[in-house]
């Protein structure tokens, strides 16, 4: 196969650029404000969709509930921006692997901080069934583990635990395996019943928000796992609703449609 040098140097070229158009988007927002490890993913995830639309968009605030979850600036208009990822169904039990990895990963960090380190964790069958109660003792349980296993030492491995490799790596990060990571195709019903459940908070945002002139609502999909559905490409996915801009974001390779 032959390989073009200048398309490569192409794409490396735009690889930066998209990286310094993203941080000036996002940085500023992360810096103003005292975020958790899940909003600055919603800042991120926020970032990467402004960049995708219109680079001229502003992200000015994050404010807390009950105020829209982004107040953003287009076009000399202040607009509150409100975003949520449509799962599956069944994306009950990947949700709580994945809480009990972060909490774990939290732990890690806490008993070895000085550690870099990132754990693929692959559970038994994608089930880990347990009560709120001993959550502390799974996620410790698991953080000593990879502890072990960083360090090549003997131990014995949880049953529920099906594998776990360690990689170097510049923090302590911690990442689930999902075996069955394959979902089904969004389709225009299941998109329909999200919008209409977010369309609820619009008046009392338009009773309390004066300065704001629009509404634009974001959807989330396409997080290569099962609990989140994928794009289909043949859907028709047009819609009406009472926000002034609809958008699905497959969040993976952020292909972006505008429903409305």
């Amino acid at each position: 196969m032959n390989v073009n040098i200048e398309t490569i140097k192409e794409l490396i070229k735009n690889a930066k650029t998209e990286k310094e158009g993203l941080g000036k988007i996002i940085y500023p927002i992360i810096e103003k404000y005292n975020l958790q490890k899940k909003e600055i993913l919603e800042v991120c995830q926020i970032g990467k969709f402004v960049y995708k639309i219109d680079n001229e968009i502003v992200i000015t605030e994050k404010p807390n509930p009950p105020r829209p979850d982004f107040v953003i600036q287009f076009e000399s208009k202040l607009i509150g921006l409100e975003h949520t990822r449509i799962f599956t169904e069944n994306a009950t039990n990947y949700n709580r692997i994945n809480s009990v990895l972060e909490y774990s990963e939290e732990i890690y960090k806490g008993m070895f901080p000085l550690d870099k380190v990132h754990a693929i964790i692959e559970i038994v069958d994608d089930k880990l069934d347990y009560k709120q109660n001993q959550k502390k003792e799974i996620a410790t349980e698991i953080a000593k583990y990879v502890k072990s296993v960083k360090e090549q030492k003997e131990a014995i491995k949880p049953t529920y635990i099906k594998n776990v490799r360690t990689t170097i790596h510049s923090q302590i990060s911690f990442s689930y395996k999902e075996k069955n990571w394959q979902s089904g195709y969004l389709t225009k019903e299941r998109l329909e019943k999200e919008i209409r459940k977010k369309e609820t908070k619009i008046k009392i945002y338009k009773k309390d928000e004066k300065e704001l002139s629009e509404y634009w609502l974001v959807l989330l999909i396409g997080s290569l796992s099962s609990a989140s559905y994928e794009l289909n490409e043949n859907e028709n996915y047009e819609t009406k609703s009472e926000f002034d801009r609809v958008y699905l974001m497959a969040d993976f390779d952020a292909k972006i449609v505008r429903v409305k």
